[in-house]
């Protein structure tokens, strides 16, 4: 609209210019009158357009602000739930693991290697059963 208004005044067509003006939003318009003040069609040390104005407040940037403070927090959160449940898997792959040591400790014929094996899976579902009990509820 502002680049109209700027042709349209650049060929003296004062009706047209005037119904750009009328539809800038309001708060670009305040920004723009403050502009005019300035006499910036005359004037070269007057702010390049009315957005310079300090007047000018564009009310889509706080919104932008806000909602790109809650993407962060929903990004945050979403990290820490990928985190949480890739020591969910973790936990499962290691009693999938409990669960393997103690089949095949059925298989070995030796005494000693059956109780190392035996050994091998209570420590590892101790270990598992601590890290499930620490992990967040869901």
């Amino acid at each position: 609209m502002f680049t109209a208004w700027l042709q349209a005044t650049s060929a003296h067509d004062g009706k047209l210019a005037a119904i750009y003006a009328r539809r800038f939003t309001p708060d670009y318009r305040t920004a723009f009158f403050a502009w005019l003040k300035t006499s910036p069609l005359t004037n070269p040390s007057s702010p390049p357009g009315p957005v310079y104005m300090r007047q000018y407040h564009n009310p889509s940037l706080l919104a932008a602000a806000r909602l790109n403070d809650r993407a962060s927090a929903a990004f945050v959160q979403g990290t820490s739930a990928g985190d949480t449940a890739g020591r969910y898997v973790r936990d499962t792959v290691l009693f999938a693991g409990v669960l393997f040591l103690v089949a095949v400790d059925q298989r070995f014929k030796l005494r000693n290697i059956r109780y190392a094996t035996t050994a091998l899976a209570f420590a590892l579902l101790v270990f598992t059963t601590v890290s499930v009990a620490q992990l967040p509820r869901i």
